[in-house]
């Protein structure tokens, strides 16, 4: 078989296992992102907590760029306040938030956010433009986040 008919056929095994969604994942997947937009908003540390599996993954731009297990929330928000102070940024809020990519199977699913980091350097206003992208996992039918990367766009 060639490289072709392999990638059609891998194509259409894996395309019943997943559903795309229309505009906007389902409530559970909503009322995740939107605590967490919210808690960072917030600069609240502590709400990031219950929102991740006990083998979650963040990743960021700032060391140690990944953080791992239940708290990995939590402690990578903490290392984000201690480069927010060392940097002198201050009023870190997403804006332009919309969602992107969805997919999602019987327990996992895979969403991109597109939105902008604006806030204070010095008391100057910059923006970041990036992407926010998760996995989530449902266990025991409580849907929580497994992972969440923060990519700058270039």
């Amino acid at each position: 078989m060639n490289a072709r008919t392999i990638a059609a056929f891998l194509a259409l095994a894996i395309a019943p296992a997943f559903s795309v969604a229309g505009d906007q994942p389902p409530a559970p997947i909503l009322k995740l992102t939107n605590a967490f937009t919210q808690a960072t908003s917030a600069d609240d540390a502590s709400a990031l907590g219950s929102l991740f599996t006990t083998d979650a993954l963040v990743v960021d731009e700032i060391p140690p760029f990944a953080w791992r297990g239940a708290g990995a929330g939590t402690a990578w928000w903490h290392a984000v306040e201690a480069t927010m102070r060392k940097a002198k940024i201050t009023t870190l809020k997403a804006t332009g938030v919309r969602y992107g990519e969805f997919k999602q199977s019987a327990t996992d699913a895979y969403l991109v956010q597109v939105l902008r980091i604006t806030g204070l350097v010095g008391g100057k206003p910059f923006v970041e433009t990036g992407t926010q992208t998760y996995t989530f996992h449902n266990a025991s039918g409580s849907w929580l986040i497994s992972s969440a990367v923060w990519s700058t766009q270039p």
